[in-house]
């Protein structure tokens, strides 16, 4: 008898547990195709979830919707409207949910999640707009205008031909090539772009900033990172609150403050702006070619030691000092290259300054 009672016991709990998993584990695919023309537009917007984008030849936006739970089918929207293919999710109880998107290269992209991550697999020939909630955001290439946030991912982007704004909350920001103007900011990553077409805005709270050559004005901005600049054409801004900077190929104006590392710079022509280099406890290094048309004051704090004979070798320089000032706590060396012209101030609290002719 108590056998029998074990074995209906033990049958009842198997039905239970096994048409609860099966409950548990119930979800749906949905897929719709619709015909479109090339340059159109695509509108993804959902509470949670992946989404994935891949280019292909057919003139048709393919969706399929994955891991659908049943509470959640009445929240999901597939449907055309004119030019525009939107996909909306509102559901909740879906956690596995995703979005895989096949379309024409030229179509345009506003895409936007909760909380997932968001891929785009081939080069779009169109606009493209991204945001997630937290998820990382990876672009291959864009022909057209291009802005992408997240609040706390990662972004890696291939090419892009148009203006370009990126933002993370906390994330690494990686790209390729901009052949226009390009804002960048993160609340502390790094940040690593090549070549810039335009002008480049980067601002990190905490990161390393590398950036390849500016064609015009560049601004970089880190909390306490290194900063790496391969060339500008423009005005170049860069400040870190304790990293070193390296700045080469420069033919504009430089403004480059550091709290504590070293600055290298390395000018390959005289702009008619002034320039200024600062650093509060490291050494400046300049490079400039031997017919600029300058004006340079290199600046060393040397306080109670002014009047010992070696303070004048803390700044160097392949160029003869017009002028030497030991008077009071500070060397300062002055040069007049060619007559003179534009002004460049070299200034040290603690550290050594180095003039190199090109």
């Amino acid at each position: 008898m108590k056998n029998q009672k074990f074995t209906r016991f033990l049958h009842t709990s198997l039905f239970f547990i096994l048409t609860g998993f099966a409950v548990f584990t119930m979800a749906t695919d949905k897929d719709k195709s619709f015909n479109v023309s090339k340059g159109d537009n695509l509108e993804v917007s959902i509470s949670n979830g992946n989404i994935i984008v891949s280019t292909w030849d057919k003139d048709q936006v393919y969706v399929k919707a994955i891991n659908l739970e049943e509470e959640d089918i009445n929240n999901l929207k597939l449907e055309q409207q004119g030019n525009r293919v939107i996909v909306e999710f509102k559901g909740e109880d879906s956690d596995d949910f995703r979005v895989e998107i096949s379309l024409p290269s030229k179509f345009n992209l506003d895409l936007s999640s909760g909380g997932g991550n968001v891929g785009v697999n081939g080069n779009i020939n169109g606009k493209v707009e991204i945001s997630t909630g937290g998820g990382d955001i990876n672009v291959e290439d864009v022909a057209l205008k291009f802005s992408a946030s997240t609040g706390g991912g990662n972004i890696t982007v291939g090419n892009v031909s148009g203006e370009t704004e990126l933002s993370t909350g906390g994330g690494s920001i990686s790209v390729k090539d901009v052949k226009s103007k390009i804002e960048v900011s993160t609340g502390g990553g790094n940040v690593s772009i090549g070549n810039i077409g335009g002008s480049g805005e980067v601002s990190t709270a905490g990161g390393n900033i590398s950036v390849g050559k500016v064609s015009g004005s560049a601004e970089l901005n880190t909390a306490g990172g290194n900063v790496s600049l391969d060339g500008a054409t423009g005005k170049t801004e860069v400040n870190t609150a304790g990293g070193n900077i390296s700045l080469r190929n420069v033919s504009g104006s430089i403004e480059a403050n550091t709290a504590g590392g070293n600055i290298n710079a390395d000018l390959i022509s005289a702009s008619n702006s002034k320039s200024e280099l600062n650093t509060a406890g490291g050494d400046i290094n300049l490079s400039i070619p031997a017919d600029s048309k300058v004006n340079i004051v290199a600046t060393v704090y040397v306080g109670k030691h002014a009047s010992d004979p070696d303070v004048e070798k803390m700044i160097k320089s392949d160029f003869e000092p017009t002028t030497v000032d030991k008077s009071s706590k500070n060397l300062i060396k002055k040069f007049i290259l060619n007559g003179g012209g534009s002004m460049i101030e070299l200034n040290t609290a603690s550290g050594k300054i180095k003039i190199n002719k090109k």
